[in-house]
């Protein structure tokens, strides 16, 4: 599995490695180690690396408090200064308080502490991770898809990485939307296809980061699967419920969405019902998929939808026929709009606000925030517009789902 700071603290053989800084952030995910040769390292490291410094090479304080600044800006993993007599013999408490400031976990390794052996250690120790890495993240693609040679086989794979397969689970799929738009020569300039293309691969590398961080952080063993836009996990409610990982993924969306580079592209999330065994794990995926699209069709406001809240949405998704789906909302709702207005929903607007209070008038012309007598003159023009009485249980139902499917496909 992916290794973080703490992963390695927690090595038995580099017990001597004290953390001085960044206690909040030791979950941050190591990709390799550098070690820093020159005076400065922002051209050497690219994110992810454990950087050690001191080794062979007298640092002032002034070098190390740049140095914390270039391995933050290029996202290092954590900072590893080595302490002894003869080149730095202590950190100064403005380097330590600094690396607290920036969120970057500072250690200290003591310089009898061969680093020949501590290369080794971690080196050996990460292969072995990407490759347990990789194996777990093939046993949970095929069980989310449904393509695996037999339960058998896949029990036993799962068993083997101690993936509780058996468990009681959730599936969630995390979906960025719009990012394809970085590419509109209106936002980058035509003449700089490159850049988008960094930023597009960049993007998803954070998300992807972010994610597996919050997933080592609740020590939740499945690992994080990327296909493309989309980012698939599954959690355990074992020991939580749905509403708790509901919480803390309604947050998690808001931090990911936060920390996006654009305002127009945006983190949607589904949550499956519970799977508890392998032949389960498809229909959960299929389940997270149908969800994260309605919370993106509706643009929630959490940007989370849980498949067992869905309703009629389940139907109405599920059908293939999308043409139908329109037609029916030309019927039920079409007339309603006016497109030579400045507002043109506003009356499919009232009547979704009506349908939503039960008909209170009181109530939905304060949802509105609108006179009495200006929600009265809107519902005598829908029910002209549309040749139907508000008081018909069956307009109602009609509408209510046609404006369903309005606000499926008007985002």
């Amino acid at each position: 599995m992916s290794m973080t700071v703490q992963d390695i603290l927690d090595l038995p053989q580099l017990q001597q490695m004290q953390l001085r800084a960044g206690n909040d952030h030791v979950q941050r995910l190591v990709r390799w180690f550098y070690v820093a040769e020159n005076e400065g390292i922002a051209e050497w490291i690219t994110g992810g690396e454990l950087i050690f410094v001191g080794v062979n090479y007298i640092r002032g304080e002034t070098n190390l408090l740049a140095l914390l600044d270039q391995a933050k800006q290029r996202d290092a993993a954590a900072m590893v200064i080595l302490t002894g007599p003869d080149f730095i013999q202590h950190i100064p408490d403005s380097v330590i308080a600094k690396a607290d400031a920036l969120g970057l976990p500072l250690i200290e390794q003591p310089y009898s502490l061969r680093m020949v052996e501590v290369t080794h250690v971690i080196g050996t120790r990460l292969v072995e991770s990407a490759q347990t890495q990789k194996s777990a993240e093939d046993v949970l693609m095929q069980l989310l898809m449904g393509d695996y040679p037999s339960l058998d086989i896949i029990n036993m794979r799962a068993k083997q990485l101690n993936l509780p397969v058996l468990g009681r689970h959730v599936v969630v799929v995390l979906k960025l939307h719009h990012l394809q738009q970085i590419f509109h020569p209106e936002v980058n300039g035509a003449e700089s296809f490159h850049l988008p293309e960094a930023q597009y691969f960049q993007i998803k590398q954070d998300c992807y980061n972010q994610l597996e961080q919050w997933r080592k952080q609740h020590q939740q063993v499945f690992p994080v699967i990327r296909q493309g836009d989309q980012f698939n996990m599954v959690l355990s409610v074992a020991e939580h419920d749905l509403e708790y990982w509901q919480a803390l993924l309604s947050e998690l969306i808001q931090q990911l969405n936060c920390h996006s580079m654009n305002d127009e592209y945006k983190i949607f999330a589904g949550l499956s019902n519970e799977v508890n065994s392998a032949s389960a794990f498809q229909r959960g995926f299929w389940e997270a998929c149908h969800a994260q699209e309605i919370a993106a069709d509706l643009n929630t406001e959490t940007g989370l939808s849980l498949y067992r809240d869905l309703g009629l949405l389940k139907l109405l998704k599920a059908i293939p026929n999308k043409i139908l789906l329109q037609q029916f909302m030309q019927d039920n709702i079409g007339m309603l709009v006016d497109t030579d207005r400045k507002h043109p929903y506003v009356l499919l607007e009232t009547l979704d606000a009506w349908l939503k209070e039960n008909g209170n008038l009181m109530a939905t012309a304060q949802r509105l925030g609108i006179h009495r007598n200006t929600l009265n003159q809107r519902i005598q023009k829908i029910e002209s517009l549309t040749g139907q009485s508000l008081t018909s249980a069956n307009f109602r139902l009609n509408a209510a789902v046609a404006l369903l499917i309005w606000q499926m496909t008007h985002k």
